[in-house]
């Protein structure tokens, strides 16, 4: 590789100067290495699972413990990142601490327009090989809502994802269950970055 690399700077030195090949060279350097890089790298090599059992519900919200296991697993097979084992290298554990329901915007008139529902979830990702805990954290999203209006013409973007309304198919359905799964997804989103850049 470095004969490579040596005949590439004597080439450019002859055309270019010294000064301009160094700099090209370096770009090259910088720029090819970029292609090779991938998340899983950053992840311990002996990882290649996750466990995702049920998370802990702590909260009086029926039904949310399962909604927000199948969201989290469901991002992480979109992201393809770790594969999803009942038994894996690592586990995830998570316990659904806190979970509101407030309003958030107001008419004129005093009257709620939109609410917003916030989750706080406890999270744990272990090493079961090393036996030790590799991220330990709390995670806090939202989603907002509109119970006087149908999700598809309310004007809001209720998932998160920049579209609203009709440029957003996926703003269908119980409005309240709309704003939960955005607040899910995004705390998922949030664990797989902190779980990819922890080395």
């Amino acid at each position: 590789m470095s004969g490579i690399i040596d005949e590439l700077k004597r080439r450019m030195m002859i055309r270019f100067g010294v000064g301009y090949a160094t700099i090209l060279l370096w770009f090259f350097l910088m720029f090819s290495g970029c292609g090779l890089y991938s998340f899983s790298g950053s992840i311990p090599p002996h990882i290649k699972s996750i466990s995702i059992p049920l998370f802990v519900n702590e909260t009086a919200e029926f039904g949310i413990a399962e909604a927000v296991t199948d969201e989290v697993t469901n991002v992480f097979l979109e992201e393809n990142i770790l594969k999803i084992s009942d038994q894996g290298d690592s586990i995830l554990r998570g316990t659904i601490k806190r979970v509101e329901d407030k309003p958030y915007t107001y008419s004129e008139m005093e009257e709620v327009l939109e609410y917003r529902y916030s989750v706080g979830i406890s999270v744990v990702w272990f090493d079961v090989r090393e036996e030790k805990a590799l991220i330990t954290k709390n995670y806090t999203s939202w989603g907002a809502y509109s119970l006087t209006v149908d999700v598809a013409s309310d004007g809001i973007d209720n998932d998160r994802d920049g579209k609203v309304d009709s440029d957003d198919p996926d703003e269908s359905g119980d409005p309240r269950q709309l704003a939960m799964k955005a607040a899910v997804t995004k705390i998922s989103e949030s664990i797989i970055n902190d779980i990819v850049s922890t080395w």
